[in-house]
């Protein structure tokens, strides 16, 4: 297949490069700037160069994993927030029906409020979203939804991995390792995902062309707190740096769920999906 990954310098951008490598696709690897792993330039916000894109290549799966990722920023800078978590999916979406494309989408657990007792919530759950950050990407959602293309979306929880910008693993390991204390919250818990999980989800919906929205995350339930005391462990680092503090003090801009987490079970009948556990992650991240 011709597949186009946008957003390939973040994360889960970085993890699709690594994993597409050996496969017999034929790969487009996209960011807005022409930098990094990107060998085409495509800013999902412009409609003409997406659409230029399609009338020249026409892909038949397009993975997107640009977003506008940054909750508290989101906050503050809404339009381009909408723009592109919102405008940039519709005009992915118009150009995937033209062409009958299929789209392989990139949500969040961030459209669920946190409040449900288990914090465990299934694909039919009713979303509640609460900061800006949270609306835009159901409102992405729901472009998709409302269109006639063929779409996965994979929502997911706190992915973290092998990148060159700070997420919770790298950041806490390298924190401690420079003896530098860390404030980590134990009254927000997730299920984290490491970010080949999740790749190899978008990977094998898209070769599927699997229709409908599944949730994609690790195996355990974890607080932040709870979270960097298993990385000290892991690494024998000092867990006397750990601060532990509750999200009132932090003065977030954004508000966040309290308790997330998914039930995995379309995903793993459908993508085979086998998350790997946290312990294990961190070895193949370091």
């Amino acid at each position: 297949m011709k597949i186009l990954i946008t957003g390939v310098n973040g994360l889960v951008g970085n993890s699709l490069y690594r994993l597409l490598q050996d496969s017999d696709h034929t790969l487009f690897f996209s960011s807005r700037n022409l930098e990094g792993l990107a060998n085409y330039k495509m800013d999902i916000t412009d409609k003409v160069e997406v659409n230029s894109f399609f009338k020249s290549e026409r892909p038949d799966v397009i993975i997107n994993s640009a977003a506008m990722a940054n909750v508290d920023l989101c906050e503050e800078e809404q339009d381009l927030c909408w723009k592109v978590n919102v405008e940039g999916v519709q005009n992915l979406v118009e150009a995937c029906d033209q062409y009958s494309t299929h789209l392989t989408h990139i949500s969040t657990d961030y459209i669920f409020d946190g409040k449900k007792n288990s914090g465990i919530y299934n694909e039919d759950d009713l979303p509640k979203p609460q900061g800006y950050y949270a609306k835009s990407k159901l409102a992405g959602e729901e472009v998709i939804t409302r269109s006639q293309i063929r779409y996965s979306i994979l929502r997911t929880i706190l992915v973290y991995g092998i990148h060159k910008n700070a997420n919770i693993v790298t950041f806490v390991k390298n924190s401690l390792e420079a003896k530098k204390s860390v404030n980590l919250v134990s009254d927000q818990v997730r299920m984290p995902t490491f970010a080949d999980d999740l790749s190899k989800a978008c990977i094998k919906a898209s070769e599927k062309k699997a229709e409908g929205i599944f949730h994609i995350c690790g195996p355990e339930q974890m607080s932040y707190l709870d979270i960097g005391n298993r990385i000290a462990d892991h690494f024998s680092l000092d867990k006397n740096l750990i601060n532990h503090v509750n999200t009132i003090d932090l003065n977030q801009k954004a508000e966040r769920p309290f308790k997330t987490g998914f039930d995995l079970r379309k995903a793993i009948n459908i993508l085979d999906y086998k998350p790997t556990k946290f312990e294990d992650s961190l070895d193949f991240i370091f």
